[in-house]
């Protein structure tokens, strides 16, 4: 059943994204997801060849991930006002009550890269903080994310450690991978595996010194398996 919801909601998706007004507040998931999402650095334009590539669900509402064509004369991505860029993004839906709520969004220029030595394109994100919100609203709505997708036929699974201590595994069936927790502000240790959960890549993830909080840090784990 759960397969069936999701699939129906992608094809959805899929042909009716264009000219609608949509909403970030809704009473369904659909009407929510519908929304195209808007380039790295310009709010005001959407991307093309809107593409919702997955949806899947996490603990407290749904999370979708996105495909689409952004002009690359941006600070992140070229100087060429010609070019356009690949970019993936997430969308992060949170149930309340009767209601659908998008909380946070976020992008990745993808690369494209298909070289032999890359196992994975991802990215990472996290709840935007805003100060209008009470301290109690903030961590109530606090998740972090990792999404991406396989450049590898030889990975299988990706494995992911949250700050919050929770470990999440995307089988990447798909070819995409999309792991939201609850509660974590931030990813610690990646970990790419193949054949009998062999690792074939792990990223230790390191936030900029500012960002570090004694309270909510990762644990050590090099060397680790």
């Amino acid at each position: 059943m759960r397969k069936r919801w999701i699939g129906g909601l992608i094809s959805l998706l899929g042909i009716t994204t264009v000219g609608y007004a949509y909403s970030l507040v809704a009473a369904t998931p659909e009407q929510v997801l519908l929304r195209p999402f808007a380039c790295p650095d310009q709010p005001d334009v959407a991307a093309k060849n809107f593409q919702v590539l997955s949806v899947r669900k996490w603990d407290k509402g749904v999370v979708a991930l996105y495909r689409g064509a952004c002009p690359a004369h941006t600070k992140r991505l070229s100087n060429d006002p010609n070019r356009e860029k690949l970019v993936l993004s997430y969308r992060v839906v949170k149930r309340t009550g009767r209601e659908w709520h998008a909380i946070g969004s976020g992008n990745h220029h993808s690369t494209g890269s298909r070289s032999a030595s890359k196992f994975i394109d991802y990215g990472v994100g996290k709840t935007s903080e805003n100060p209008k919100h009470s301290p109690d609203l903030r961590r109530a709505n606090q998740y972090a994310v990792f999404f991406g997708e396989v450049i590898s036929p030889m990975v299988s699974a990706v494995e992911v450690t949250f700050n919050n201590g929770k470990i999440l595994r995307d089988s990447s069936t798909d070819g995409l991978f999309l792991l939201v927790s609850s509660g974590a502000s931030r990813v610690c240790d990646v970990r790419v595996l193949g054949a009998d959960n062999q690792i074939l890549q792990r990223d230790e993830i390191a936030p900029p010194t500012a960002q570090i909080s004694q309270s909510n840090t990762c644990q050590p784990i090099s060397g680790r398996l």
